[in-house]
């Protein structure tokens, strides 16, 4: 049966407290974006997760404790692009009625294989592309300008799905990051999650409520005689690397603009929830006149 259009009017006061969390995030390899991942509170539910990168599907970076909530989907076959489809319409229920997170690892992963999937097909043909051998047997097509706009399509259709389809899920999409130098070599340095398409930079945090960046650090810790390495969340846009995190709040400061984690980062997830329960941070104190 086919949809028909209708607008929705929602009063500001009556909008519905228990919608779900869309949170992505992203970091460099080895600084410990799965861990973190998985690490978020229990009574969020059990967690499908799509392992879309190579021996993510081993969960070798969390305790055999978390594992257990866990329920991995490995996708397997020729055709990433229907193998993610598939996976963004599943009726979850039958993987577990307990499911209530789903985690993408990495989202990065899922669209740098379907922008190599699209111009393996030869089916953007605007542009001649460059085959290194030959197709079908080990050679590759180079994806053109043409193939990088079709994965944003298709990275939307993706996002549309997955949203539409779970509205009673939180999900989580985890993603490499990337960065170049703008300005020269004595430029700075931008980036933000990893995505082969041109418009995505955008418009893909922008779909999600929450944005953490996961960065390795040093600082001295007391009582310590040597700095320590450490890993950050950052929250707050810094003005070169997208992070946010959304709140009522039109006075406070945000208290988890950038926390460093334990080894195992739960506390963080507790003082994410208690802060979104309505737990504030002192407010900013007003620089007095000299």
């Amino acid at each position: 049966m086919a949809k028909t259009n209708k607008l929705n009017f929602l009063h500001g006061s009556e909008i519905d407290e228990s919608v779900k969390e869309r949170i992505l995030i992203y970091g460099r390899a080895g600084v410990g974006k799965t861990r973190f991942a998985l690490s978020i509170p229990e009574d969020w539910g059990r967690i499908a997760y799509y392992a879309a990168d190579k021996n993510s599907w081993l969960l070798s970076s969390i305790s055999k404790a978390k594992r257990d909530r866990v329920e991995v989907i490995r996708p397997e076959g020729p055709d990433p692009s229907a193998q993610f489809q598939q996976f963004c319409m599943m009726d979850l229920d039958e993987v577990g009625p307990d499911i209530g997170v789903i985690v993408v690892d990495t989202y990065s992963k899922v669209a740098l294989d379907s922008v190599s999937f699209i111009a393996n097909t030869l089916s953007v043909d605007r542009e001649k592309h460059y085959i290194v051998g030959e197709l079908g047997k080990g050679g590759i097509s180079i994806p053109n300008r043409g193939d990088y706009q079709g994965v944003d399509g298709l990275s939307k259709n993706y996002l549309d799905l997955l949203f539409d389809a779970h509205p009673d899920k939180h999900i989580i999409f985890v993603m490499h990051e990337e960065s170049k130098q703008v300005g020269g070599p004595n430029g700075h340095v931008v980036g933000g999650p990893q995505h082969p398409g041109w418009t995505m930079i955008d418009y893909l945090p922008a779909q999600f409520s929450t944005i953490v960046r996961l960065v390795r650090d040093e600082i001295l810790v007391p009582g310590a005689d040597d700095i320590s390495p450490v890993v950050v969340a950052i929250t707050e846009y810094d003005g070169k690397f997208p992070a946010k995190l959304r709140t009522d709040d039109e006075e406070a400061p945000n208290p988890l603009a950038r926390l460093v984690l334990d080894r195992n980062p739960s506390p963080w997830w507790v003082k994410y929830v208690e802060y979104n329960a309505g737990q504030k941070a002192a407010p900013l104190k007003k620089k007095s006149k000299k």
